[in-house]
C-alpha cells in the first residue's frame, strides 16, 4: 500500500472517531466485548383465552323423573328385609313371611311361632289395617314380638304398602 494510501485511511479514522466523540459516543474499543445487558427472570405468560360476546347458557339439566310409590316402597322395605321376605318361598325369618299377607288374618302364615297377642288380634291384613300397624305395632298389637318402633312418615307406610301389594302375591 502507498503512503499516501495509508496516510488517508489512517486520517479517516482518526476523524471518524472524533466525530463519534463529539456527538456524546464513545467509540468502542475493538478488543472489549459488549456486555450483555442484566435481564429480569421471565414471568409466566397468562394465557388469556378468547371468549365469545354471546355465549349461549348452557340448557339446565333435566329433572329425574318421580319416583313410584312401588320403587319408593321398595326402598323403604328395604328396612324390613333383615326379618321378612315377600317371595313365593314363604320362608320365615325372625318375623313371618309377607307372600301373600294381603287379605290373611293374623298370626296366620304357616311355619311361624307368633305371640298369644297376635294370635288373639284376628286382624285381617288390607292397606289400612298395615297403615295402622305399621304406624306403630306395640300400640296397634300390645305384646306383639315385632321390635320394630314404626314408620313414623305417612309417605313411607303408604308407599311400602304399595310395594308388598305389587311384589307379595296380593290379589
Amino acid at each position: 500500500m502507498s503512503k499516501l494510501l495509508q496516510t488517508a485511511v489512517i486520517s479517516s479514522l482518526i476523524l471518524g472517531g472524533g466525530l463519534l466523540t463529539a456527538c456524546g459516543k464513545k467509540a468502542e474499543k475493538p478488543a472489549e466485548k459488549a456486555k450483555p445487558a442484566a435481564t429480569a427472570p421471565a414471568k409466566p405468560v397468562k394465557k388469556v383465552e378468547a371468549t365469545p360476546a354471546a355465549t349461549p347458557a348452557p340448557a339446565p339439566a333435566p329433572k329425574p323423573a318421580a319416583m313410584t310409590p312401588e320403587a319408593a316402597g321398595k326402598k323403604v322395605f328395604n328396612r324390613c328385609r333383615a326379618c321378612h321376605t315377600i317371595d313365593a318361598s314363604k320362608k320365615n325369618r325372625v318375623g313371618p313371611h309377607l307372600y301373600g299377607v294381603f287379605g290373611r288374618t293374623s298370626g296366620t302364615a304357616e311355619g311361624f311361632n307368633y305371640s298369644k297377642a297376635m294370635k288373639a288380634s284376628n286382624i285381617v291384613w288390607n292397606e289400612d289395617t298395615l297403615d295402622q300397624y305399621l304406624t306403630s305395632p306395640k300400640k296397634m298389637v300390645p305384646g306383639n314380638k315385632m321390635s320394630f318402633i314404626g314408620l313414623k312418615k305417612e309417605a313411607d307406610r303408604k308407599n311400602v304398602i304399595a310395594y308388598l301389594k305389587a311384589n307379595s302375591g296380593a290379589k
